[in-house]
C-alpha cells in the first residue's frame, strides 16, 4: 500500500503548485485595480477646479426641483433662454427677443449662417436691389426718349454711404427677425433707421418688406418702457420711421397700400391683438407723450394720402383719436395740435395743398352743449367747437384757418346727411 500512498501524495502536491500562481495573479490584479482606482480618485480630487462646484450649483426660486436651473448657463448648439440671475460664460452667441425682452444664448459658431435671415436681400450687410441689366439695350426705332424722373437709385456704396447701408441692413434684420444682440443695439439701430428713412431709397426699402412694416406698426402701438435708458421710446421711434419713409415718397406709400388689408388683419407678437384695433382706436392717444403723438400724427398723415386707406380711416372713426388731441389745454400739446390741424387742412380742407374736398366733414356742426360733454366731445360734429377753442387758446394762424375752412366745408356739404344719420 505504501507505493500507492506515495503516488497520491505526489499528485496532490503537483495540483497545489499549479493553482498557486493563478491565485497570486488574481490577487495582484485585484490589488492593482484597487490601487489604480484609489490613485485616479486621489488625482481627480487634487486637480478638480473650483469652477466645477459653481457649475453644478443650482438656483431654485420655488420648492419645485423641476424649476431649478444651473447658476452658470450651460450652452448647447440651440438657442436657450437665459435667466436674469444666471452667469454667462464668455464667447457665446447671445441675442435678445425684441418683443418679450427674453435673452437667449447658444454656442457660438464662427461664420454660421443665421437661418432667420436666410434669403434676405443682403450681401455683406448691404441691401441689394434685384435688377437685370442687359449689356446692350435695343431701343426700337422712333421710341420716345427715356425719362428717368422718379426713378429711385441706390446710393453709391462708398465711405459714409457704405457705413449707412451696413447700419440699415443690421436694423432691418432686427426688425424682420425680432432678434437683437442687445436692447441698446436695437434702440441705437432704430435711431439710425429714423434718420435714413427720410431718404427716398431707404424709405422705399423699409416699406417693401411686409414683416418690417408689421414690426413698425406693432412697435408704434406697443406703448411700453422697454427702450434702454436715455433712448427715444420705441413707439415714438417706430412712428417717426414710418412717417419719414412715407414723406414725399409715393412709391413707399404704394408698397404699404398693397399689403394694407393683410397688415390690419395680422396680430402683434406681444399681445396677439389685431393691428387694426390699435391703428383705428389708439395710434394717437393723449395717454402718450406729446412727442409720440406728433410722430404718430405724421405717420397717419402719410398713410391717408392713399385714397383707399383714407376711406377706411374715416369709416372706422379714425378721426376721433385726432380730435382728442385738440381737447388738450396744456401748452406742451400745442405742437401736436398744430400737426393735427395741418393733417386736416392738407387732406380734407385745403384744395391748394392737394385736399379732395367733399370727403370730410359730413353733416352739420354740433352745438356747444354736445361738444362740452365728455361723452360726446369727440363726435364728428365737434371739430368746429374745438377749433374755436384752439383760436381762443392759441390765436395762431393755423387755428384760425382750421376754424374758417371747417365752417366753409360745412356750408359746402350742407346737402349731405347730418353726421348723426351716417
Amino acid at each position: 500500500m505504501r507505493p500507492l500512498a506515495l503516488i497520491f501524495a505526489l499528485i496532490l502536491g503537483l495540483l497545489f503548485c499549479l493553482a498557486a500562481p493563478a491565485t497570486a495573479s488574481s490577487s495582484s490584479s485585484s490589488s492593482s485595480s484597487s490601487s489604480s482606482s484609489s490613485s485616479s480618485s486621489s488625482s481627480s480630487s487634487q486637480h478638480s477646479p473650483q469652477a466645477a462646484s459653481d457649475e453644478s450649483e443650482l438656483i431654485c426660486h420655488t420648492p419645485n426641483p423641476d424649476e431649478c436651473y444651473p447658476r452658470v448657463f450651460v450652452p448647447t448648439h440651440d438657442f436657450q433662454p437665459v435667466h436674469d440671475d444666471q452667469q454667462l460664460p464668455n464667447g457665446l452667441h447671445v441675442r435678445l427677443n425684441i418683443w418679450t425682452g427674453q435673452k437667449e444664448a447658444k454656442i457660438n459658431v464662427p461664420d454660421e449662417v443665421n437661418p432667420d435671415v436666410e434669403g434676405l436681400p443682403v450681401d455683406q450687410a448691404v441691401v441689394l436691389v434685384d435688377q437685370e441689366q442687359p449689356e446692350t439695350i435695343q431701343i426700337p426705332k422712333g421710341a420716345p426718349k427715356y425719362d428717368n424722373v422718379g426713378k429711385i437709385k441706390e446710393p453709391a456704396q462708398e465711405g459714409d454711404a457704405q457705413t449707412e447701408a451696413i447700419a440699415f441692413a443690421e436694423t432691418f434684420n432686427m426688425l424682420k427677425t425680432g432678434k437683437s444682440p442687445s436692447a441698446e443695439e436695437f434702440d441705437n439701430g432704430l435711431e439710425g433707421l429714423e434718420e435714413l428713412s427720410h431718404d427716398i431709397y431707404y424709405g422705399l426699402k423699409i416699406t417693401e418688406d411686409a414683416d418690417v412694416v408689421k414690426a413698425l406698426f406693432c412697435l408704434m402701438g406697443a406703448r411700453d418702457g422697454d427702450a434702454s435708458e436715455g433712448a427715444t421710446p420705441r413707439d415714438q421711434q417706430a412712428a417717426a420711421i414710418l412717417a419719414g419713409a412715407l414723406s414725399n415718397n409715393p412709391s413707399a406709400l404704394a408698397e404699404i397700400a398693397k399689403i394694407w388689408p393683410e397688415l390690419l388683419d395680422s396680430s402683434c407678437p406681444r399681445d396677439g391683438g389685431p393691428i387694426s384695433d390699435r391703428f383705428y382706436q389708439d395710434t394717437v392717444s393723449v395717454a402718450d407723450s406729446p412727442a409720440k403723438v406728433k410722430a404718430a400724427v405724421s405717420a397717419i398723415n402719410g398713410l391717408i394720402k392713399d385714397g383707399a386707406i383714407r376711406k377706411q380711416f374715416l369709416e372706422n372713426s379714425g378721426m376721433k383719436q385726432l380730435l382728442s388731441v385738440l381737447c388738450q389745454e396744456k401748452p406742451e400739446w400745442a405742437g401736436a395740435q398744430r400737426k393735427v390741424a395741418q393733417l386736416v387742412l392738407d387732406t380734407f380742407l385745403d384744395e391748394d395743398m392737394g385736399a379732395q374736398l367733399g370727403q370730410w366733414p359730413r353733416g352739420k356742426a354740433s352745438n356747444n352743449g354736445v361738444c362740452a360733454a365728455p361723452e360726446t366731445a369727440l363726435d364728428d360734429g365737434c371739430w368746429d367747437y374745438h377749433a374755436d377753442r384752439m383760436v381762443k387758446l392759441h390765436g395762431t394762424p393755423w387755428s384760425k384757418e382750421l376754424k374758417q375752412r371747417l365752417g366753409d366745408a360745412r356750408k359746402a356739404n350742407s346737402k349731405l346727411p347730418d353726421h348723426g344719420e351716417l
